[in-house]
């Protein structure tokens, strides 16, 4: 059996290989005339290892093109999905910084380049810190009241975002609307992150986001000014006569509610004895102030004048 297959590899052997030869070369001929060499491009995401936890990231790009070389057949079977670009932050700095972008590509294909090869990624930490919390208000109560009590629940909250953006926040600024009100209340009010220019910083939160705003409402004071006037007794010494008195100040600003103060002409001191008194004076005397009646000083003072009986 081994001879008779010896016997017909050998049979006409010459005529064989060049056969072989010829057949290889055609081969040759065909594959590059019919499947040429070319080179090809293929757009893919980048896919980012090692990404370090607390930092906000940002990158100019999230794709490469990706340049192979190969057979043209290769290009016919190959899918997008085939090909892959990736990122590794293992190095990272705070900052920014430029990383190598790298490629797997399927068998058969040759790496022409990446582009591009290098991307700059931006690496903010995440940081936590206390603001100041600030509302003000708008408008005007109902004709005739007015604020009396303004308590804000949280003085300072925090704010946490990427630290460059946290750097710029001045402080958290709500509003309130008192137009028309005049019964006590208490608001809930949303706090916006400004900067030193009053804009708002976006990209950080708040936390809380809101703060209650307590609000007691008063009838508004009025004010006018009237005079003052001594109440002295009679009981001056029986060798002395009552030349004058005078009071300082002789007109004083009382405040009120305007129905209690509207009627108003005077206020008067308590009554002083003179029983004392042997020579002219000074002495100081408190007001007696009506219900609902304040004045900024209570006291005044009388310059108490006498002379001989004659």
């Amino acid at each position: 059996m081994m001879e008779r297959l010896r016997s017909m590899v050998q049979h006409n052997l010459p005529a064989k290989i060049v056969a072989l030869i010829v057949a290889v070369v055609l081969w040759l001929y065909v594959m590059n005339d019919q499947n040429p060499a070319m080179e090809g491009t293929y757009t893919v995401p980048v896919t980012i290892e090692n990404a370090p936890e607390g930092y906000q990231m940002s990158a100019d790009a999230d794709s490469v093109t990706i340049r192979v070389r190969g057979p043209r057949s290769f290009f016919v079977a190959a899918e997008r999905g085939d090909f892959h670009a990736r990122m590794s932050l293992a190095d990272f700095t705070e900052g920014t910084r430029a990383y190598a972008v790298e490629a797997s590509i399927p068998y058969g294909f040759d790496l022409v380049g990446i582009s591009p090869d290098k991307i700059n990624v931006n690496l903010d930490r995440i940081v936590e810190q206390p603001v100041l919390a600030v509302v003000a208000t708008d408008g005007f109560p109902a004709e005739g009241f007015t604020v009396a009590k303004f308590e804000q629940e949280y003085k300072t909250v925090m704010i946490e975002g990427p630290r460059s953006l946290v750097d710029q926040v001045a402080q958290a600024t709500g509003h309130i609307n008192l137009n028309g009100l005049s019964s006590d209340d208490t608001a809930e009010v949303k706090l916006v992150p400004l900067n030193a220019d009053g804009r708002e910083v976006a990209g950080v939160t708040l936390n809380p986001s809101t703060t209650h705003v307590f609000l007691k409402f008063a009838r508004s004071l009025s004010r006018k000014v009237v005079e003052v006037e001594a109440h002295p007794r009679s009981d001056l010494p029986p060798a002395l006569k009552l030349e004058g008195i005078t009071v300082e100040p002789s007109r004083i600003e009382i405040a009120g509610t305007g129905d209690v103060i509207g009627t108003i002409t005077s206020i008067g001191t308590e009554e002083f004895s003179l029983a004392d008194v042997h020579t002219t004076e000074k002495r100081t005397v408190k007001l007696v102030l009506p219900s609902g009646v304040t004045v900024t000083d209570s006291n005044v003072t009388v310059e108490i004048k006498v002379g001989a009986m004659k």
